[in-house]
Order: C-alpha cells, then sequence, then structure tokens
C-alpha cells in the first residue's frame, strides 16, 4: 500500500512539472511575439517618421497630404502591431503566473505596462492624423501633424521599453538558476 502511494506522489509530482513546464513554454512563445510586434511597431515608426516630418514642415499642401496619407497607412499598421502585442502581453503575464518565476513576472507586468502605452499613444496619433488629412488649410494639417509627432516619440520609447522588458522576461523564465542574471 505504501509503494501504491508513492508511486502515486511520483506520478502527480511528475505530470504537474510536465504541465507547469509546458505552460512556461507557451509563456516564452508570447513574449516572444510581444517582442517581434513590439520590434515591427518600432520599425514602422521609425519608417512612416520621415513622412511625418515632410507633412509637418513642408510649405506646399498637395506634398503634405500626400505624406500624410503615406503616415496615416504606416501608423495603422502600427496601431494594428500594437494592438497585437497588448493581447499577447496581457496573456503572457497570465502565463508568467504559471511559471512561479517572480522575475518573469515582473517583467512581462513591465511589457504589458509599455505596450499598453505604445498602443494608446499611437492610437491617439493615429486621430491626429486622421484630423490632419480632414484639415482645410495647411495650417491645420500641420498643427495635427506635429501633435501625431510627438505622441508617436513616446509610442516608440514605450516600444523600445516593452522589447526590452520582454527580453528579460524570457531571458528569466529558465528554472536554472545559472541561466538567470548576475544580481542573484
Amino acid at each position: 500500500m505504501i509503494t501504491i502511494k508513492t508511486y502515486l506522489k511520483v506520478a502527480v509530482l511528475f505530470f504537474t512539472s510536465t504541465y507547469i513546464q509546458a505552460q512556461c513554454e507557451v509563456f516564452k512563445s508570447e513574449i516572444s511575439d510581444v517582442q517581434q510586434y513590439m520590434t515591427q511597431f518600432s520599425q514602422l515608426s521609425d519608417s512612416l517618421s520621415t513622412a511625418v516630418e515632410i507633412a509637418s514642415f513642408d510649405a506646399s499642401i498637395s506634398t503634405a497630404r500626400k505624406n500624410t496619407k503615406t503616415a496615416m497607412l504606416l501608423i495603422g499598421q502600427a496601431v494594428n502591431a500594437a494592438d497585437e502585442a497588448v493581447i499577447l502581453a496581457s496573456e503572457a503575464q497570465y502565463d508568467s503566473q504559471t511559471c512561479g518565476l517572480e522575475d518573469a513576472m515582473s517583467y512581462t507586468i513591465d511589457a504589458e505596462r509599455h505596450t499598453i502605452d505604445s498602443r494608446d499613444f499611437s492610437t491617439e496619433a493615429f486621430e491626429n492624423v486622421k484630423n490632419a488629412a480632414k484639415a482645410n488649410n495647411l495650417g491645420n494639417l500641420q498643427y495635427y501633424m506635429r501633435k501625431a509627432q510627438r505622441l508617436m516619440k513616446e509610442a516608440q520609447s514605450s516600444a523600445d521599453s516593452a522589447v526590452y522588458a520582454a527580453d528579460n522576461a524570457h531571458y528569466s523564465c529558465s528554472h536554472d538558476v545559472a541561466h538567470l542574471s548576475f544580481d542573484r
């Protein structure tokens, strides 16, 4: 009877550790996707910065409108990438709790917070670009584009912070102490 109980305890322990390891692998995949989407967001932000700069300061309304449309397309893609990152960061934050590693949970919370900030800033910037596209004169167009430009700088800064936090979360999601950072 004692032997059967021992075998049952070992089996439960084995299946529990296998389940936790599987959840940690899901977490690693999700946090890697967050990092990829935020990297894509940063690349799109870099790409649209030229169009926004030209639209913000060009003396020709036709050139400014053309660049506003280009910026609207790119910023729309950036907002979509940020939306995906927020969803994945939320899921990763939930799954990080299953892994039970405090560093991974902490970094994941940071990544989620920064992705949300990035999404919020870029969404507001997108609204300003849409207002610029509807503007009747060059002054209003440039006003909205400059406002969008400032917001996108904040969004890109948040995206870069999210990439950093996601990288740290992925790196710290190991049950092997030798793999963790030097400050242990």
